[in-house]
């Protein structure tokens, strides 16, 4: 009889100890959730109640006014909602913003905008190969912003407007 009573208690021990380490790591593992998208290359998600404004590295997706504007940012929100998101960050820049390459489950966020034709390598901030690649690809297959015959890269759209202004 004592035996049983020291093996329950174990076991109820034992028990309690993996509900506690599976209410840990299901909170350790809580996903991103989507708060809002700026544009294809900024947005913000949500961990644990914190908010997290990203960049996307070594990329500039169309501004507003300009063509490719709304379908880059709706691309980008529907495929941050498909899997479990990963950041790896890279930067800060000049506003707060967390810069990074960004999955979804195995796939490069940043570089699948370029590939479709969604966004620019950026160049001036990035000599990354498989973006510089993957633009050529896109632009050889007049694929999303490509096929327009002289499409405006975002940082002069930027440089243009404010010398409107």
């Amino acid at each position: 009889m004592k035996r049983s009573v020291l093996l329950s208690g174990i076991l109820l021990l034992l028990c309690t100890a993996l509900l506690v380490l599976h209410i840990t790591q299901e909170k350790e593992t809580e996903q991103y959730r989507v708060v809002r998208i700026a544009d294809g290359d900024s947005f913000t998600i949500s961990k644990n109640g914190d908010e997290l404004e990203v960049r996307l590295f070594g990329i500039d997706a169309p501004e507003r006014e300009q063509p490719y504007y709304r379908k880059a940012g709706l691309f980008t929100e529907k495929f941050l909602k498909k899997g479990t998101i990963r950041i790896e960050a890279v930067d800060r820049d000049r506003f707060g913003r967390t810069v990074a390459w960004v999955y979804v489950d195995s796939l490069n966020l940043n570089h699948v905008l370029v590939g479709h034709g969604l966004a620019w390598h950026f160049t001036r901030y990035s000599s990354d190969t498989t973006l510089a690649r993957l633009e050529d690809s896109a632009r050889a297959a007049k694929a999303g912003l490509w096929s327009d015959p002289a499409p405006v890269p975002p940082w002069e759209f930027r440089k243009r407007k404010r010398g409107q202004m």
